[in-house]
């Protein structure tokens, strides 16, 4: 899902009357109805059964959809006349989930399942995991669906966590017990620098391991308050002072806005951009540069860098925990998940694009 781009700026339409739903509760309960959604933040749908002529549950055409639906699936306001259910989503037809929905009508039997989609919607786009509760509403239903992206995808990265970690920290361990033994066996002598050296570095990637699990937990914890990022460059220029002119780096900072966010947190996000940008440089001197655009609702940030560029294929998959961008990356891989978990706990998204002329440009939005 990470590869897919929304144009998450443009506001959602409202969808017009719905005749069935003012025919089913009268114009006030309609109303009302609609007046109680409209600002529920879960996701709220309500489609109504289309009967052949043996009253078979055929299709569905759509009624009331709320801000919050319209907005996270992209629904555009002419959708309930363009389109039925299965003109707008034909890979559910003859699926259990349509089934499910004439069971829900026919038989009044509630319907809960967790669902993921990626697909084109209509004229929209539907994509996350929700955790859906159906129910019967007239000769239709309604459904309400939740977000469940965030916390599925933690689950995923907490799991891929235990298994690396156990494996990763296995090694060490086992290497530390072994050196212990043998220095053990040398008695009153001093051990080989060599043995020592092996001691040295296994301790040294366990405590890596451990220091970069604390440094995830503590990713998602936000102090926010008013800043200004051309401050927090400055400071990330300073931090990196030395790294910078050993690579002969250049910095070009555009005009930066100030923002609502954690100053911490965030320069540990533009750091980790530059850093990279200096790890993986090509042949010419590093330049990196750093700019913003308002958009109606955020500021995209850009971090551009002329070095290796990143594989296409990889431009999802490198947020993910413990990634490295290649084999003879060194560290544990968990520089830009840091990132990625930072900012959309500022409720912002991070990807990255093939700059023009060669190298990348990593972007990421922070509300205005």
């Amino acid at each position: 899902m990470g590869g897919v781009q929304l144009d998450i700026d443009r506001p959602a339409e409202q969808w017009g009357d719905d005749p069935k739903l003012v025919a089913l509760l009268g114009e006030r309960g309609a109303q009302g109805f609609r007046a109680l959604l409209d600002g529920f933040p879960e996701l709220v749908g309500v489609l109504w059964a289309i009967r052949d002529d043996d009253g078979r549950i055929v299709d569905f055409s759509f009624g009331y959809g709320n801000p919050a639906i319209l907005r996270s699936f992209r629904l555009p306001a002419a959708t309930p006349d363009r389109y039925t259910l299965l003109e707008a989503l034909p890979q559910m037809r003859d699926s259990g989930a349509f089934h499910a929905y004439t069971r829900v009508v026919d038989f009044g039997e509630p319907w809960v399942q967790e669902i993921t989609y990626d697909t084109p919607f209509g004229d929209g786009y539907m994509l996350g995991t929700f955790a859906e509760r159906t129910m019967k509403l007239g000769d239709g239903l309604v459904t309400f669906l939740t977000d469940v992206t965030e916390q599925r995808r933690m689950e995923a990265e907490l799991r891929s966590y235990a298994e690396v970690v156990a494996h990763d920290l296995r090694e060490p361990i086992m290497a530390m017990e072994l050196l212990v033994t043998l220095i053990g066996r040398q008695g009153d002598e001093a051990p080989p620098p060599e043995l020592v050296e092996q001691l040295r570095a296994s301790s040294a990637r366990a405590r890596e391991l451990v220091d970069c699990v604390l440094e995830y937990a503590r990713a998602g914890s936000l102090q926010p308050e008013r800043l200004d990022l051309s401050c927090l460059v400055a400071d990330v220029q300073e931090d990196l002072r030395a790294r910078l002119d050993e690579a002969g780096a250049t910095i070009e900072v555009g005009e930066l806005p100030e923002v609502e966010g954690d100053p911490r947190q965030l320069r540990r996000v533009l750091q980790n951009l530059v850093a990279n940008a200096l790890k993986f440089r090509g042949d010419a001197p590093p330049r990196v540069e750093i700019s913003a655009h308002p958009r109606p609702e955020q500021w995209v940030v850009s971090v551009r860098d002329n070095g290796m560029g990143v594989d296409p294929s990889q431009a999802g998959r490198i947020f993910e925990l413990f990634t490295r961008a290649g084999s003879q990356a060194d560290g544990v891989g968990i520089g830009l998940a840091v990132c990625r978990r930072i900012v959309e706990a500022h409720g912002g998204r991070i990807w990255v694009e093939p700059a023009d002329g060669g190298g990348s440009v990593f972007r990421f939005t922070l509300p205005r």
